[in-house]
């Protein structure tokens, strides 16, 4: 008999790339979770016979109902969509933080549940004790310390550790810029074009993780009470330049050179989401690369996806994607 997996943010990037990891396999039910069932991305998934219901992560009560019988819960909160109306990051990271919480109360009362899998990121601001703060980093953060605090839950959930989009070229602060008398595109970026980046590779990784997951365990020790189980989905960790070159040369698109910048300026060409962004950067600068592999606190176990079997040989590397991808209208 089938079991049930209810994935939110089932329109979204990282819920769609669940789905499509799991809709070919008979040992798994999908239950999509959306706003509006009558948008064209949740009819289209309608069409591909995924059930589809209409829950709302500021109702906790919708998600309760929406949870009903799942055997495993994919969780995922986004920060920008209240970022982006410009009510600031702090009250963002409230709405993100309050978002989580509700997920994860929800989980808990579902008595059928097995795994809850919750998307995360670093908490920046304990890895550099205060140092740097990155609110769309922290908020998440936070919401893994309520879960680590909840026993029960927390013995289901399995934090995934998600990096840098092999995608987010699209998104302006990393847009590169032609320089036609330097004869090559240029990146501004506040932080030294030596320090490290985590890749994710394509974002369908984060489902691929998943629907690994469900077909082995966790593959090592069990966290203590207080700890968490992370997995760090990722495909390598790369020196800025190099990483940034790699797709010039794979798009078709000559040198890159990454020009380090000072913040203020950094924040000065890209406005608040420089000011994000920005934060991001410097917090990879700071916490270097062994520190990337996680937000691993007292207590915290973590593996990387690369040692999963079902997932190592099925992620799709940046470069991959790259060579996938049509960057001739760039």
């Amino acid at each position: 008999m089938s079991k049930l997996i209810v994935v939110t943010g089932a329109t979204g990037m990282q819920g769609s790339g669940v789905i499509d990891a799991l809709a070919t396999n008979p040992d798994w039910k999908i239950r999509g979770l959306t706003r509006n069932t009558d948008s064209e991305k949740a009819k289209a998934l309608m069409d591909r016979g995924i059930e589809m219901v209409a829950a709302n992560l500021d109702d906790e009560d919708s998600l309760h109902n929406a949870f009903i019988g799942a055997n495993a819960i994919f969780a995922v909160t986004d920060f920008y969509e209240p970022f982006a109306t410009a009510i600031g990051p702090e009250k963002a990271m409230q709405i993100e933080y309050e978002r989580g919480l509700k997920l994860a109360r929800a989980a808990a009362k579902t008595t059928t549940l097995e795994f809850y899998f919750w998307s995360t990121l670093p908490g920046a601001s304990d890895l550099t004790n205060g140092r740097v703060k990155v609110p769309h980093f922290d908020a998440k953060g936070a919401i893994d310390a309520y879960i680590k605090n909840d026993s029960v839950l927390n013995a289901k959930t399995i934090f995934l550790l998600t990096g840098f989009y092999a995608s987010n070229f699209g998104y302006p602060p990393f847009t590169p810029i032609y320089s036609k008398p330097a004869g090559q595109y240029i990146l501004a970026l506040p932080a030294s074009s030596s320090s490290y980046l985590p890749s994710l590779g394509s974002v369908n990784n984060i489902g691929i993780t998943v629907s690994g997951l469900l077909q082995h365990p966790y593959p090592k020790a069990t966290a203590t009470p207080k700890g968490g189980r992370y997995v760090h989905v990722t495909t390598g960790i790369y020196q800025m330049q190099d990483y940034f070159s790699k797709w010039a040369m794979i798009a078709g698109k000559g040198k890159l050179q990454v020009l380090s910048v000072p913040f203020e300026q950094f924040e000065a060409l890209h406005g608040i989401w420089g000011t994000e962004l920005g934060l991001m950067v410097k917090f990879w600068e700071e916490a270097g690369p062994p520190k990337m592999w996680g937000t691993v606190g007292e207590g915290d176990v973590m593996v990387d996806s690369r040692e999963i079997e079902c997932v190592k040989d099925r992620l799709v590397s940046a470069e991959d994607f790259w060579s996938q991808s049509d960057w001739s209208q760039f």
